[in-house]
C-alpha cells in the first residue's frame, strides 16, 4: 500500500464511509506489518495528516475508530503524538491505584493538549473539559458506565454535566475532587507539590485519598469563590478564597445591589456575602453601626472591602474562607 492509498483510506476510515471490506483490509494490513518498520514523511505531509485529523476529532468522532486508526499509524511508523495532536491514547498502562499515579501511569484513553494554547473537549457523558497547555487527562474504558473517574496532569477546568447517581471524581497527585455537577479549576504545581482546586459554581468534595480510612477522610467542602491549597510534602489541606471572587448573581441584580447611602457596616457586609457567597465576620461590635456611603460597582470584591474599611477607619484580615473586619469603631 502507498501512502497515498493509506492516507485516503485512513481519512475514509475516520469519516465512517470504509466498507466492511476495507475495514477487514486495514485490520488484516496492520497484523501484517513489523514493528520496527519506519515510513519517513516530509513536515508537509505530516502537517497534513495531523490536519485532517484534528478536523475529525473536533466532530467528536468514536473514540474506538480513532484508538484502532492510531494502532495503523503506529504499524505505518508514524508517531501517535504527532498525528493526534490534543489527543492520544496509552494502550499500555497498568491499573494502580490513584494515590500511584505519580508514580505509575493510568490504564486508558489519555488526552492531552499538546499545543499552545487552552482546549475543549466534550466527555462521552456530556462534561467539558478545558485543558492547559502540556496538560493531561486519563480516564478508563469503563467510564460513564459504572463511574465517571478521571486522573489529571497539570491544570483544568471542569463544567461537570450533573448526575446524582454517579459522582464526578478527579484524582490529582494523592488528592481528590469528587463533586455531582458544578463547574471547577484544578492546578497541579509538580514543582512546588502542590494541588489546587478553585469553584466556580456548585459545591466540591476535596479529600487526601492516601490519608482517607473506611469511615473517614481528610478533606473539606468548597463552594463557590472558594479554593483549596493542598501541600503534597506536608499533606496539608487549607482552604482559602480564589484570588478574584465573582459575583454569584445576575449582573442587574448586582449593579443596584453595590450602591450603599448610609448603610450600617453589617448590613453591607451580609449584601456582599450574598452576592460572593463568602462569610465576613466583625471582630467589634461598635463597628456595626457605622454607616457605608459608596458606590462599588466594577471594582473587584477585595478593592471594594479596601474602600469600606478606610472609611471607617477599620481593616480586614482573611482566615482560610472568612474574612475578619477590624477597628476601634465610630
Amino acid at each position: 500500500m502507498t501512502l497515498k492509498e493509506f492516507n485516503d483510506l485512513s481519512k475514509k476510515y475516520l469519516a465512517g464511509n470504509t466498507s466492511e471490506e476495507e475495514d477487514r483490509f486495514l485490520s488484516e494490513w496492520q497484523e501484517q506489518q513489523p514493528n520496527d518498520e519506519e515510513l519517513p514523511l516530509s513536515k508537509v505531509e505530516e502537517f497534513a495528516i495531523e490536519k485532517r485529523i484534528w478536523k475529525n476529532i473536533n466532530k467528536g468522532l468514536n473514540q474506538e475508530k480513532i484508538f484502532t486508526l492510531k494502532r495503523l499509524f503506529i504499524a505505518a511508523g508514524i508517531a501517535a503524538t504527532l498525528l493526534l495532536g490534543f489527543i492520544y491514547f496509552s494502550p499500555d498502562l497498568n491499573s494502580t491505584k490513584a494515590t500511584q499515579l505519580s508514580e505509575n501511569k493510568r490504564q486508558g484513553i489519555e488526552l492531552k493538549n499538546t499545543s499552545f494554547k487552552k482546549e475543549k473537549v466534550k466527555l462521552e457523558d456530556g462534561t467539558v473539559v478545558e485543558l492547559s497547555e502540556n496538560s493531561s487527562l486519563i480516564y478508563g474504558k469503563g467510564f460513564n458506565k459504572s463511574k465517571r473517574e478521571v486522573y489529571l496532569k497539570g491544570e483544568a477546568f471542569f463544567e461537570v454535566e450533573r448526575d446524582v447517581t454517579r459522582p464526578f471524581i478527579v484524582h490529582t497527585g494523592e488528592l481528590t475532587t469528587e463533586v455531582l455537577g458544578t463547574s471547577f479549576k484544578v492546578k497541579h504545581n509538580k514543582k512546588t507539590r502542590k494541588v489546587e482546586v478553585e469553584v466556580a459554581t456548585g459545591k466540591v468534595s476535596v479529600y487526601n485519598e492516601k490519608k482517607s480510612t473506611k469511615n473517614k477522610k481528610n478533606g473539606v467542602i468548597i463552594t463557590p469563590n472558594q479554593k483549596v491549597i493542598f501541600d503534597e510534602v506536608s499533606e496539608n489541606i487549607e482552604q482559602s478564597i480564589v484570588s478574584n471572587p465573582k459575583p454569584l448573581e445576575k449582573e442587574k441584580m448586582v449593579t443596584s445591589a453595590l450602591v450603599f447611602t448610609s448603610i450600617p457596616l453589617n448590613k453591607v457586609l451580609s449584601q456582599l456575602s450574598v452576592i460572593y457567597g463568602i462569610d465576613f465576620v466583625i471582630n467589634n461590635s461598635k463597628l456595626q453601626e457605622c454607616k457605608i456611603t459608596a458606590d462599588l460597582n466594577d471594582l473587584t470584591m477585595f478593592t471594594q472591602l479596601e474602600l469600606i474599611c478606610k472609611s471607617i477607619d477599620s481593616s480586614y484580615e482573611q482566615r482560610g474562607s472568612v474574612i475578619f473586619i477590624n477597628g476601634e469603631g465610630c
